[in-house]
């Protein structure tokens, strides 16, 4: 078995084709979860970014997910920022992981006073087929609770 990656570039304008069909898919899959992580209050969130209470993020990460995706399949990947740029609304962005078979995906979770986003870093494949968007919408849907 071998892995397969569609990395992105950072600054985004170079898109591997179809990637944006895919985080498409991949933010409406996890509509769910963010709009219970959102239940967090946003100070407390902030305060354990500066302190590094990494734990207590994959804590609340965890149990957000677990309402909607099978155990452990979302996770803090223990990285995440806060933007408070002047001018701008606040941001908060977690470094996350949704690893379900065949497939890994790398994103960052991006938290806005106005919207909240993803934003698909990497993903790692164990076939060709599970990186087509049927086969990444088929890996998502298996992923959730109630599902074999």
């Amino acid at each position: 078995m071998t892995a397969q990656a569609a990395p992105l570039s950072p600054g985004r304008p170079g898109l591997p084709p179809g990637i944006a069909a895919a985080e498409e898919i991949f933010a409406n899959a996890l509509r769910d979860f963010i709009g219970e992580l959102c239940l967090v209050d946003g100070g407390v969130l902030i305060g354990w970014i500066r302190g590094q209470h990494h734990g207590n993020i994959a804590d609340v990460v965890a149990s957000s997910a677990e309402l909607f995706f099978k155990d452990s399949v979302l996770t803090y990947a223990d990285g995440a920022d806060v933007n408070l740029d002047f001018g701008r609304s606040m941001q908060v962005v977690l470094d996350m992981e949704f690893s379900a078979q065949p497939l890994t995906v790398f994103f960052k979770l991006v938290l806005d006073e106005m919207f909240a986003g993803i934003a698909i870093q990497r993903i790692v494949a164990e076939d060709a087929a599970a990186l087509c968007l049927d086969g990444f919408a088929h890996a998502l849907a298996q992923a959730r609770v109630g599902n074999a």
